[in-house]
């Protein structure tokens, strides 16, 4: 049985997107103290004072308190990045199957992680009696936190689905091989 793999468009375009919002957000983090407002590279991050404001872990508190979750976080994106460009570079640069499977398994391995970290993100505020954004009004919450992290949920899930299932025809055509291969 042959297979054919064929790139999904909506996942390359959310791991493009996703790897530039990542390389900003984690050079924020990573470049702190000098990322924060008044610092020598401020300028770079503007958006990120209010930000810092709304979710402490982006602010001075988790950063005078020393929590290491937000480098670690950082770096993870990172990580997730480096598997998104595999992806990337698999699906639309290689030609071999055996490759563009590979990439597509990494790619749902990466989607996995970003799933798993956001809602880790969220999951540490809710046992932690809302530590870092307690603070905030029910609109804030929402609109400031809540809202912009809920496509590395969603958008993650969608396409940790639609790699299983293109994954799912080529496992299958294994183990039928298997199987043939075993009753003979």
């Amino acid at each position: 049985m042959a297979y054919y793999y064929k790139p999904i468009t909506l996942v390359a375009v959310w791991f493009l997107i996703s790897n530039l919002l990542v390389a900003w957000d984690a050079s924020y983090v990573l470049s702190r103290p000098h990322s924060f407002p008044g610092g020598k590279w401020h300028f770079l991050w503007k958006p990120y004072a209010l930000y810092g404001e709304v979710d402490y872990v982006y602010g001075l508190p988790a950063f005078h308190a020393n929590d290491g979750f937000p480098s670690a976080q950082a770096l993870m994106t990172l990580v997730e990045s480096v598997c998104n460009s595999v992806y990337l570079y698999t699906s639309y640069f290689t030609t071999s199957p055996c490759w563009r499977l590979t990439g597509a398994f990494i790619g749902l391995m990466s989607a996995t992680s970003a799933f798993s970290k956001t809602v880790l993100y969220f999951l540490c505020e809710v046992f932690s009696g809302y530590k870092y954004v307690g603070h905030n009004d029910w609109f804030r919450f929402v609109f400031l936190y809540v809202l912009p992290s809920a496509p590395w949920v969603f958008v993650s899930l969608y396409c940790m689905i639609v790699l299983t299932k293109q994954l799912h025809g080529p496992l299958m055509s294994i183990a039928e091989i298997t199987t043939e291969k075993k009753t003979k």
